[in-house]
């Protein structure tokens, strides 16, 4: 049985933990180019960070999601779409705890493999 937090409950900050623990900001093993990837999932880390810093409430994740892209600066299209997808996890994480607990699954799992990893969980050694 697993305890799946309410949304009453869930603030932005705790969906943003398990973003990055969870594995997600990880890219995918590709025969392409993954520069394009990396970019995106570094700005993303970086708004999940910042989620996590600042610690909004809930009703007002959407506006400090706005400020952190005038903050990050130019250019913004893609600093902008990062801040949507966030904001729509959210809205997911609310509608779907079952979302959340696999989240919270797969943050568990990879803290596991970190610990048993041969690199001791350093991410440059890692992909």
């Amino acid at each position: 049985m697993s305890v799946v937090p309410s949304p009453s409950i869930l603030r932005p900050r705790d969906l943003a933990l398990l973003l990055l623990a969870s594995g997600d900001l990880r890219p995918r093993k590709r025969a392409r180019d993954q520069q394009a990837d990396r970019a995106g999932l570094e700005i993303k880390r970086r708004i999940l960070e910042q989620v996590v810093a600042l610690d909004p409430e809930p009703e007002e994740l959407e506006a400090a999601l706005t400020a952190m892209v005038d903050e990050m600066g130019p250019p913004s299209g893609p600093i902008r779409a990062v801040a949507a997808v966030v904001r729509d996890e959210w809205q997911m994480a609310c509608s779907a705890p079952e979302w959340v607990s696999q989240l919270l699954s797969e943050a568990v799992n990879n803290s596991i493999d970190r610990q048993n990893s041969p690199t001791g969980g350093n991410r440059e050694n890692r992909d």
